[in-house]
């Protein structure tokens, strides 16, 4: 999308965020890119191969955070990958109905003040592009609007961690491209449209 679309992540070089250029895990998978991005292994270590939403056995971020004294909030759409794939560990989990329900429960949280690593996930994008396709006018919209959510959450947790040294990321798991044979959005192939992604970092004190 960053490629097709520059524009639609503008507002997040102009709120200060640096962009680091990244490739995906293969396959480009959702579970399986998060189960990599939380754990720091790749699939092998981490035993997601491909579309399941097991809950991970190996140790990731939502073990590492209880035990260096941090709380950890995960607001996830209802069983989606994020949802379900770090169950068991000491953190708080919050399944909504949808992305305007996480962005709500995320901004509750960060009010709120009661966690140190909070993780808001949304998948508009993800959907849409499964629909029908991952240019079509409908999924860039959707993409509009993951980045001024996550923009609005920034800036909520900006506000009230001000002072404290801190860092909030804009994190996709992976790309997509057209499927020829059916004309929809698909991903998983090693091609650059699945595996070429970029990440938006913002670092604060």
């Amino acid at each position: 999308m960053l490629a097709v679309h520059p524009e639609l992540f503008a507002g997040l070089e102009a709120a200060g965020f640096k962009r680091f250029d990244l490739r995906s895990v293969y396959p480009a998978k959702t579970p399986v890119c998060f189960a990599s991005m939380f754990s720091g292994l790749p699939p092998a270590g981490h035993g997601i191969t491909q579309y399941e939403k097991p809950a991970l056995a190996c140790k990731t971020i939502f073990d590492a955070l209880p035990a260096a004294g941090l709380k950890a909030a995960i607001a996830a759409v209802k069983d989606s990958s994020i949802d379900l794939i770090f169950r068991g560990r000491q953190a708080d989990y919050f399944s909504e109905k949808y992305d305007s329900d996480v962005t709500a429960r995320a901004l509750e949280l960060i009010e709120q003040g009661g966690h140190g690593f909070i993780l808001a996930y949304h998948q508009e994008y993800d959907d849409l592009l499964h629909a029908d396709g991952p240019w079509k006018e409908a999924a860039v919209a959707a993409v509009r609007r993951h980045v001024e959510a996550f923009l609005k959450l920034a800036e909520a947790f900006d506000k009230k961690w001000a002072g404290v040294p801190r860092a909030v990321a804009f994190a996709p798991d992976h790309g997509a491209h057209t499927d020829p044979a059916t004309g929809k959005g698909a991903h998983g192939d090693d091609i650059p449209a699945d595996m070429d992604i970029a990440h938006f970092w913002r670092f604060g004190a």
